[in-house]
């Protein structure tokens, strides 16, 4: 989810915080003394994916049980599968002072087909189903870091936007938050932050953010707990590869013209989903990486609903279910540096 994204991109900029001030020779070095952060970021960016520069994947999720609910009556049941294509491209902007300035664009196409297609409503026709949907997004965020009893925090605010269509913003939601570093040690690290989402399909208008992480010398293993997003557990295999297992939080927004009387015209596809199981990468040069994964994919929620309503009140939904899926993927490690 973007906002997990976010928060992650500022929690980043907490941990290479540049200078407040340079002295004349700082500034000789500047060019020096940013190629080594945006090295140190990038070996950061192996542990966090989510703060690679951009990433491309491919989900293909096995064939479960579905029935649809409207306005809760049966509306139809068969058998569902989803391929899903998912990039997106992060890049800074500009920095100036204590403020930083980034901006991402993401991309999303999925394909649903339905068979063996049991209708419990004469409108529903008892037929195999395919359908198509593409989600464009943007993300502009501004970041100020500074200190508060001598520990990094940031004070950060973004707008973000998503359509199917290149004619008009169907969405549009803005997140204000804080993060602040509690600890930093060689081998652990502590920060908590608090985010205010302005958002009606929102599942919460006040997310609480949990980022901890610790590495076990003796068996080099790291330990990622990053709350509401995931819980992970890295081994390093060599210099250019890792495997992590554990369990990813993620959700999606489609958009749907729906022509039909009885139903709204503009209405949104929400889902939240959560992925357990084993991720296998490999760098393949200094700034990509290549990845395949692979477990269960579980369908926490699935519902729709119109444009500016809640999630709750939809009028369309579909159980959920638990089924194997397999990924393929490649990110490329941060290697723009922001323009002054």
């Amino acid at each position: 989810m973007e906002i997990q994204r976010f928060l992650l991109i500022i929690f980043a900029c907490l941990i290479f915080k540049p200078s407040l001030a340079q002295s004349p020779e700082e500034a000789v070095m500047k060019r020096k003394i940013d190629s080594i952060k945006l090295a140190a970021l990038a070996d950061y960016a192996t542990k966090y994916p989510m703060l690679r520069q951009g990433a491309f994947a491919v989900d293909m999720i096995g064939s479960r049980r579905v029935k649809g609910e409207l306005n809760g009556s049966d509306l139809f049941e068969g058998k569902t599968s989803v391929t899903r294509i998912r990039s997106n491209f992060t890049i800074p902007l500009v920095q100036f002072g204590k403020n930083v300035v980034t901006g991402t664009i993401s991309y999303q196409q999925i394909h649903f087909a339905t068979s063996e297609v049991k209708s419990y409503q004469p409108a529903f026709a008892a037929v195999d189903q395919s359908l198509n949907k593409q989600t464009v997004g943007f993300t502009v965020s501004f970041t100020r870091l500074d200190s508060l009893f001598n520990r990094p925090i940031s004070y950060s605010g973004s707008l973000s936007g998503l359509t199917n269509e290149f004619s008009s913003i169907k969405r549009l939601n803005y997140i204000g938050n804080v993060i602040y570093s509690l600890s930093r040690t060689p081998t652990s690290s502590w920060a908590v932050g608090l985010a205010v989402v302005v958002d009606p399909s929102s599942v919460a208008p006040v997310v609480p953010f949990v980022s901890y992480w610790h590495h076990y010398k003796n068996s080099n293993l790291d330990l990622f707990i990053d709350m509401p997003s995931r819980i992970a557990l890295r081994k390093q295999l060599s210099s250019k590869s890792w495997a992590s297992v554990g369990s990813e939080l993620g959700g999606n927004l489609y958009f749907f013209d729906i022509k039909q009387a009885s139903l709204p015209e503009n209405s949104v596809y929400s889902t939240i989903d959560l992925r357990t199981g084993l991720t296998l990468e490999y760098m393949l040069t200094k700034k990509i990486v290549v990845g395949v994964s692979g477990g269960m994919y579980t369908l926490a929620r699935s519902t729709m609903f119109e444009h500016n309503a809640k999630t709750s009140d939809y009028f369309f939904k579909t159980n959920g279910g638990t089924v194997p899926y397999l990924t393929v993927s490649m990110s490329l490690l941060p290697f723009i540096k922001s323009w002054k």
